[in-house]
């Protein structure tokens, strides 16, 4: 396992060197929201909307890696540093989860879909990430408080973990504990609210009205110019049914339960980034359901295709007609390829 540890490590760092000089709205983000803060300035809601639609934990962070860099590179490569930390924790975890299958470590020490969005698009999902799988690892055993605070945590770094209440909670024999998942984002917004002059309505209005983009992925992307008028009424729907199947999956094996829950959410999502692809890696590794590969690979391509600009064409203020509908394409074949292997593994279960 040393072995595979320090290969992932220096895959990640060689790709990190690589995509140094590379820049996004998201990591321009990072810096500002960075500066803001280490000046003492609150970013809620005004900032927060269009950079900062979390909770205040990333955003020290950002000020940190300020405060240490010398440059907006330097700053960019400390938060990338730090989300490769993160990331590694995750493959550690993923080798223990598969019951120290070095297979399985191997697969995801290599895997370019998690290497990409966090060394080249620099996006911070490996962080709740590696506190899901940290929480399953603690309750498989028996650490329930462990498990708790773990989960509470991943809600604070960002907020798209609570998709997994549920089932966690089912895990849960003592309920009591379960008020216990709000104590890191409300005790972090308290602080935030003291430091700052902030207020909790403000904090929460940005994370309400926050969502990903709309009409770019699945289903949503064939409803063309009319889709902005069925954004809310869809995404409610989509809520309602998320949760309505998260109450009826059984499945007391978390990571089944999980990866379950995921194929129903790249079915069904009405919206979209695509760093949530980082959400489904270890699952898909550690269960190994059939063309999961093929998945991943898939999902390789159609990265590509969206990081096309960053990176080979930096300079470029127009999409080429046929990136355009390469995207289109591959990505329908990915979408249809979520449905069969989602409906593969329902089968399975």
């Amino acid at each position: 396992m040393k072995k595979i540890f320090i290969l992932a490590i220096i895959v990640r760092l060689i790709f990190l060197y690589l995509f140094r000089n590379i820049s996004n709205y998201d990591l321009r983000s990072y810096v500002q929201v960075g500066e803001l803060t280490l000046k003492g300035i609150n970013i809620y809601p005004s900032v927060a909307n269009l950079h900062h639609p979390y909770l205040p934990f990333f955003l020290y962070i950002e000020a940190m890696a300020v405060w240490l860099g010398q440059s907006k590179i330097i700053i960019i490569i400390i938060i990338k540093i730090i989300n490769i930390i993160f990331d590694s924790g995750i493959l550690y975890l993923v080798y223990l989860l598969s019951k120290k299958n070095l297979k399985t470590a191997f697969l995801y020490a290599i895997n370019p879909v998690t290497i990409l969005v966090t060394t080249l698009h620099g996006q911070f999902d490996v962080i709740p990430l590696f506190f899901i799988l940290l929480t399953i690892y603690l309750l498989n055993r028996k650490n329930e408080l462990g498990g708790i605070l773990s989960f509470s945590f991943a809600i604070l770094t960002k907020t798209w973990p609570i998709l997994f209440f549920i089932p966690i909670m089912r895990r849960i024999m003592n309920k009591k504990l379960l008020i216990l998942i709000i104590i890191f984002p409300v005790i972090f917004s308290l602080i935030y609210v003291w430091l700052f002059k902030s207020s909790l309505f403000n904090i929460g209005k940005t994370l309400i009205y926050y969502q990903g983009l709309w009409g770019i992925w699945g289903w949503t992307s064939l409803l063309g110019k009319q889709r902005i008028l069925f954004q809310k009424l869809t995404t409610l729907i989509f809520l309602i049914s998320f949760f309505r199947y998260s109450w009826f999956n059984t499945e007391k094996n978390l990571i089944k339960n999980i990866l379950k829950l995921l194929f129903f959410f790249f079915v069904f999502t009405t919206n979209f980034s695509i760093q949530y692809f980082v959400w489904i890696i270890p699952f898909l590794i550690i269960e190994k359901p059939r063309k999961y590969i093929f998945l991943i690979l898939m999902i390789f391509v159609y990265l590509i295709s969206f990081y096309y600009f960053l990176l080979f064409c930096q300079t470029c203020k127009l999409t080429p007609n046929w990136l355009v509908i390469s995207q289109n394409i591959i990505g329908f074949v990915l979408w249809l390829s979520f449905v069969k292997i989602g409906y593969l593994l329902k089968k399975k279960y």
